[in-house]
């Protein structure tokens, strides 16, 4: 039987409402949702629930062991997003906004960039607003469409599970640039001689991105990076405050101290 504790009275979560930068739309056309999300766990728009970070949350981030095997995030998630249930299965950008959302609700949504001016070699510092960053997300189900030739390709964002086994396997940039773009091809349809085929066994998808011409390739290529633009854009264009030199640097997220008050 549990015990009452009086103290925890005041403490119920509050949640919050944030829209996946996906809007859900590769958890819904690919039949994926029910696996991820309890019922009710993210609405027909793409919307879900989080709640501001604990203690306990926020001492996983102190274990070095699940920071560095990534499963750090993985708990974060399924500790404060109301009804998931596989984490792992989330698109990776979705995964990186939902925990930009969970650090803004805990700490507050400022924090520092520092660079260094590649004219002058001068160290800059700006504050940064993080719920004023741009965030890409996905229109409409046809944003994940391609058709050219006589195929028909339906593609989804990379899922975070997928892009780390896909790091850790591979061991050159090429092996892992087919490997992440095989992974994100769900459907091909194809059309020969009035019939029409539909392939879904990723080895046959691998076989044939791998043998078709270069010019397919980049086709496919350009679609794959479009559909993985989505998040939050994290490069900002920042001005020298010594000689004035306009150029890009990135907001860096340091998994290692993500959550944290000093900003």
């Amino acid at each position: 039987m549990s015990q009452f504790n009086p103290l925890l009275q005041s403490q119920e979560p509050t949640y919050f409402e944030m829209v996946l930068p996906s809007r859900g739309i590769p958890y819904f056309e690919n039949n994926s949702v029910n696996e991820i999300f309890q019922e009710d766990g993210i609405s027909n728009d793409g919307k879900v629930q989080i709640r501001i970070l604990t203690t306990r949350d926020e001492l996983i981030w102190t274990d070095q062991k699940l920071v560095d095997d990534l499963k750090a995030p993985m708990i974060i998630l399924k500790n404060t997003v109301l009804g998931l249930k596989k984490p792992e299965l989330l698109i990776r950008a979705d995964v990186e906004s939902m925990l930009l959302f969970a650090r803004v609700l805990t700490y507050g949504n400022m924090t520092k960039v520092s660079w260094q001016c590649s004219e002058c070699n001068s160290l800059n510092e700006l504050k940064v607003d993080y719920l004023k960053l741009p965030v890409n997300r996905l229109d409409a189900f046809d944003d994940l469409m391609l058709k050219f030739k006589n195929y028909e390709l339906f593609m989804i964002p990379i899922i975070f599970k997928e892009a780390v086994e896909i790091q850790k396997a591979n061991d050159n940039d090429v092996s892992e640039q087919l490997d992440k773009i095989v992974s994100c091809i769900q459907r091909v349809d194809v059309e020969h001689d009035g019939i029409k085929q539909t392939v879904t066994d990723k080895m046959l998808i691998a076989q044939w991105v791998e043998q078709i011409n270069p010019r397919d390739f980049k086709v496919i290529v350009n679609h794959f990076t479009d559909v993985n633009k989505i998040g939050t854009v994290m490069d900002l264009d920042v001005k020298c405050s010594h000689c004035g030199y306009k150029e890009k640097t990135d907001v860096v997220v340091d998994i290692t101290n993500f959550f944290s008050d000093e900003d």
